[in-house]
């Protein structure tokens, strides 16, 4: 596959309106107005700190929306998830889909100065899998070819990783791996300096991308400064200003933007009736909704009596009305979920009815397990991170539902995202309250990193080998039509055994402030929103102030 754009005749009908302006004496209007659009302070609300901002051991959407604007890999998404340069201005994928060969840009520099070439790329991608660093997302690399080996400590290098010039990179797979290249454009496999790895680079980060790190303060502030020497040409922002949240208050982050002090906010499930039909909101503030790949669901402990009993968990999605719940309390555009893939994404299934709710067949399922009328199991503790009204309600209704089929529930929310990541990820909870966010557009972004055994991400302790294979399989297969299919079976099955409930499919429903112009959102939502093209308009600053 060649990655150089092609030929658009848009972009010629551009450049000849440039040659008429220069003739007409307009140009030099056109170059001052674009130049009007550098410098200023670009505030956004950061729901829940990071747990670290290096890409090997990024997991978290919070970590990935700095990380987003502070690296570059080899190819990214362009907002209709096309894959197309970054980095690698073009590349070729082989016959046999194993062998990805890749160009680099010349003159890419990192932030230190220093000019990125192919052994960084291989550096970075044999970081991952050292055994030493014990990154999460290791599994994501492992089909290259010796990835496996060198990840076990059993060889010195990774043979499928070669550089074969400053500026050209080769990566050979041991198998077909069709979503190869979007694992590619994820935040994990971005580019590092070598020389500036060391026990707090997850803390001072050193990348590529528009902008740079300056500074931050745990629990306050994450600040990024342009990056003057940006390959794409430097942002129009002259700083990037997070402000860190200790849980997810969505209703604290709306108050704080209708004060002025944030430039974008999502909009609180209290507050999206009343903004969709109100003009003065809509006439004060730009409202951009758009629906997004993702699913909110509650994780099951699969390996925790009495969840182990798959009768159980299928009593447990059967007892809730999840679409009752949504509509009702969630709002904000949700879309009511039946399975695990959303839609929009491949292998999605319109006609999935899921479980419904059926609080009559619930009970019996319970009983056929051993536990009559809930009778039998101890109080099941559900955990979250947020502390949203929203969520807090959605809680509270799983509470009730679970009470009239005799199952007590008692909802928790963790000290910050950090705490309850590492709850989760050590099997710690019965239940858990989570979403997970599409990295890539495919469906192996869901069903293998949410439902695979060996996926540190599957948070629910859920394993079928049956699941495990066919998901293998899935990777390595070539036919779109049969992989395709295959998701939907693995969709299936995983619905029988029922280690999550699917809840809901959030819509990115956002309100920016009326002087943010160059606003792009694409269906990976908020975190990928390239801030480097977003830029304050001034005029339009000094009429909301007045």
């Amino acid at each position: 596959m060649n990655g150089n754009k092609p030929y658009h005749p848009i972009l010629i009908s551009a450049g000849l309106l440039l040659l008429l302006s220069v003739a007409s004496g307009l140009a030099p209007a056109i170059a001052d107005q674009t130049q009007n659009r550098y410098g200023g302070k670009y505030n956004v609300a950061l729901s829940s700190e990071p747990e670290s901002l290096d890409p090997a051991f990024i997991t978290g959407i919070y970590a990935v929306t700095v990380a987003n604007n502070l690296y570059d890999g080899l190819v990214e998404f362009d907002k209709d998830l096309n894959i197309v340069p970054a980095i690698a201005k073009m590349w070729r994928i082989s016959r046999d889909h194993r062998t990805y060969s890749f160009d680099l840009r010349q003159g890419v520099r990192f932030h230190n100065g220093r000019e990125v070439n192919a052994d960084d790329f291989e550096f970075s991608i044999r970081r991952i899998l050292h055994p030493d660093t014990h990154s999460p997302v290791a599994s994501l690399f492992l089909n290259i070819r010796g990835a496996r080996a060198f990840h076990e400590g059993n060889a010195a290098t990774v043979s499928g990783l070669e550089v074969l010039g400053r500026y050209k990179l080769k990566i050979t797979l041991d198998q077909p791996f069709s979503p190869f290249l979007s694992i590619l454009a994820m935040v994990n496999a971005r580019v590092v300096p070598k020389e500036a790895i060391g026990p707090e680079f997850s803390k001072y980060p050193v990348g590529t991308g528009p902008f740079q790190f300056d500074r931050w303060r745990p629990q306050q502030e994450i600040i990024l400064t342009a990056n003057q020497q940006y390959y794409q040409g430097r942002p129009y922002l002259d700083t990037l200003y997070f402000q860190i949240y200790r849980n997810i208050e969505w209703e604290k982050v709306f108050s704080t933007f209708e004060r002025g002090y944030l430039d974008q906010s999502i909009i609180p499930s209290n507050k999206y009736d009343e903004i969709q039909s109100s003009t003065a909101y809509l006439a004060r503030y730009q409202l951009v909704s758009k629906p997004t790949l993702n699913l909110v669901y509650v994780g099951i402990n699969c390996r925790q009596k009495p969840l182990d009993d798959p009768r159980v968990r299928r009593a447990l999605t059967m007892a809730v009305d999840t679409e009752a719940l949504v509509k009702s309390i969630t709002k904000r555009g949700s879309i009511p979920a039946t399975g695990i893939l959303p839609p929009g994404i491949a292998g999605f299934d319109p006609r999935l009815k899921g479980y419904g709710y059926n609080p009559v067949q619930a009970r019996e399922l319970l009983a056929q397990a051993g536990y009559p009328g809930g009778e039998g199991i101890p109080p099941l503790d559900i955990w979250t991170v947020s502390k949203s009204e929203s969520v807090k309600a959605e809680l509270s209704a799983y509470r009730d539902y679970l009470a009239a089929v005799g199952i007590t529930l008692n909802p928790r929310v963790a000290d910050n995202w950090k705490h309850f990541i590492q709850m989760i990820n050590d099997k710690k909870v019965p239940l858990y309250y989570a979403a997970w966010y599409a990295d890539y557009p495919d469906p192996d972004n869901f069903l293998f990193v949410l439902c695979h055994s060996a996926s540190r991400t599957n948070r629910m302790g859920y394993a079928n080998i049956t699941i495990d294979r066919m998901l293998e399989n899935a990777r390595q297969e070539v036919d779109y039509i049969k992989r395709i299919q295959t998701y939907r079976d693995v969709q299936d099955q995983v619905l029988q055994d029922a280690p999550l409930i699917p809840q809901h499919v959030n819509s990115f429903n956002y309100l920016f402030q009326p002087w943010v112009k160059g606003i792009e959102v694409s269906y990976l939502g908020a975190a990928y929103i390239p801030f480097r093209k977003i830029y304050i308009d001034y005029l339009a600053t000094s009429q909301a102030k007045r």
